[in-house]
């Protein structure tokens, strides 16, 4: 199956009011997915948190909108791997916060579900692929302000904006 924007090209190309519907909604559902992760990022860069009044409306409308575009296309399998993004994302940070409370918040926790079925939207290894640039770029943001004398051993970082930018990136240009 294709990528997001395979998708969405190849919903348009139909020509036929299906494929445009689908499209829309697919485009609907990552514009509000795009609109909510640009505010969660600067919340979390301001005030490290990701409010669960943001995040939880977020999945039944994402979800919703790209349930929808699945099934309007005529692509159910799509559904299946929203819910074993969820799954497979959520189901990681899941185990750090039991495994590490303090290196965890649970706004990054409900994110990730969030995150995680959006990808699985793409693919369930778009959302494996997702979770990983996170703890990438997460890790390499982390070292960065260590070495610009920024951050030391036991400062907190603020972990939203590089999940966001690993999710996001990975629905782009995969």
């Amino acid at each position: 199956m294709p990528g997001v924007s395979a998708f969405l090209t190849d919903q348009f190309a139909r020509g036929d009011a299906a494929g445009w519907a689908a499209g829309a909604l697919a485009a609907a559902g990552l514009l509000v997915l795009a609109g909510g992760c640009a505010w969660l990022w600067r919340t979390d860069v301001r005030e490290h948190l990701l409010p669960g009044r943001v995040v939880r409306p977020l999945y039944p409308v994402c979800g919703g909108l790209l349930g929808a575009a699945a099934l309007v296309a005529g692509e159910p399998v799509r559904l299946l791997w929203m819910l074993w993004g969820l799954a497979v994302m959520g189901g990681i940070y899941v185990l750090l916060r039991l495994l590490q409370p303090a290196g965890m918040g649970m706004g990054d926790v409900r994110l990730s579900g969030l995150l995680g079925m959006c990808l699985g939207f793409a693919s369930v290894w778009h959302a494996v692929l997702g979770a990983a640039a996170g703890f990438v770029l997460g890790g390499l943001a982390g070292a960065l302000l260590v070495v610009a004398g920024r951050a030391g051993a036991r400062t907190r970082v603020a972990f939203g904006p590089a999940m966001i930018s690993g999710a996001l990136g990975v629905l782009l240009l995969l």
